[in-house]
């Protein structure tokens, strides 16, 4: 089956507001947080927040890396995360690789390729500002 989601209007920084292919989701470790995450075809990970890690009780005694994106470089730490993605009688739920990110960073939930993409075909509709994901299943 295949679930889209109508992009989402989000504030910048600056207060100006964008339209994103951005879904609704559910992160969990120890604890849960529900949110609403950017598809980033660009990232090669997905990226969080150290404020949000620390809500859902995410492991972060890993060593330290660095990552670099369209902010520069970071200090982050690598460890893994639930993610739930419900939409009607559609319901998925998995675990990913993410970044923390340790800087003070105004950033969004990123979902990038490393877990998260390679899960679903996903269509990005820039006219109709529509996301869709369908769940890959080796025949698709």
């Amino acid at each position: 089956m295949t679930i889209s989601f109508n992009y989402k209007t989000v504030k910048r920084p600056d207060w100006t507001e964008v339209r994103t292919p951005s879904i609704p989701i559910v992160l969990f470790g120890e604890e849960s947080f529900e949110t609403v995450a950017l598809l980033d075809s660009g990232a090669d990970i997905s990226a969080i927040p150290k404020d949000i890690a620390e809500i859902l009780g995410l492991d972060l005694s890993s060593k330290h890396g660095t990552a670099y994106g369209i902010g520069g470089r970071t200090e982050t730490i690598d460890t893994t995360m639930g993610i739930l993605i419900e939409k009607g009688h559609e319901k998925y739920s998995f675990r990913i690789p993410v970044k923390v990110i340790l800087g003070a960073y105004d950033f969004p939930i990123l979902l990038g390729r490393d877990g998260f993409f390679d899960k679903f075909v996903i269509s990005f509709n820039e006219l109709q500002e529509k996301v869709s994901l369908k769940r890959f299943t080796g025949r698709n």
